[in-house]
């Protein structure tokens, strides 16, 4: 991973942690869309102040750079605009307690992922893949891929919210390994 996008990777990580959860602890985030605008709005802002990241522009909904292929477009995507790269792919979830069907939800954002990777890898291949899940309600488990999920080494994070316990925790999980 090239430094820039190591830096872009951190300011994600941090806004989830930081920003997101207190944005969230205030009442700001309250569906898909307002988690979207906030994650486009503190990017923004980091990209604005920091030199390393001002080449990057941010698309929602993008069906360009290659996603017209594809039977979806992601949430949003962060693209390099000196090299016309796709550097972050983002899938976005928020789901309240009386959604009974979170799981199949979430881990169709994951199928999404792993379909932009494999279509568009070879092209933009410093590309880091995002999913961004809000899910209301308490599961078994904090993320949701496994060990299994070979693909995803090295290429996606997850950044989570759930309620161990009732209470909220904002996560970042990196799939390095």
């Amino acid at each position: 991973m090239n430094r820039k996008i190591k830096k872009l990777d951190t300011t994600i990580k941090k806004i989830w942690i930081e920003d997101v959860a207190d944005d969230y602890d205030r009442n700001l985030i309250l569906n898909e869309d307002t988690l979207k605008n906030v994650l486009y709005f503190y990017l923004r802002t980091c990209f604005e102040k920091t030199p390393e990241l001002e080449d990057f522009c941010i698309f929602t909904e993008c069906t360009h750079y290659g996603f017209s292929a594809l039977n979806y477009t992601p949430d949003m995507v962060v693209v390099d605009t000196k090299t016309d790269k796709i550097v972050a792919i983002f899938e976005l979830k928020y789901k309240s307690r009386n959604c009974h069907h979170v799981e199949n939800l979430v881990y169709y954002d994951f199928h999404k992922l792993k379909d932009y990777k494999d279509t568009l890898d070879t092209v933009h291949s410093d590309c880091q893949y995002y999913i961004a899940a809000i899910t209301l309600g308490e599961f078994d488990r904090a993320n949701w891929l496994d060990g299994r999920s070979k693909w995803a080494k090295g290429k996606v994070a997850e950044l989570i919210a759930y309620e161990p316990d009732g209470v909220i925790d904002f996560l970042v999980i990196p799939h390095n390994e």
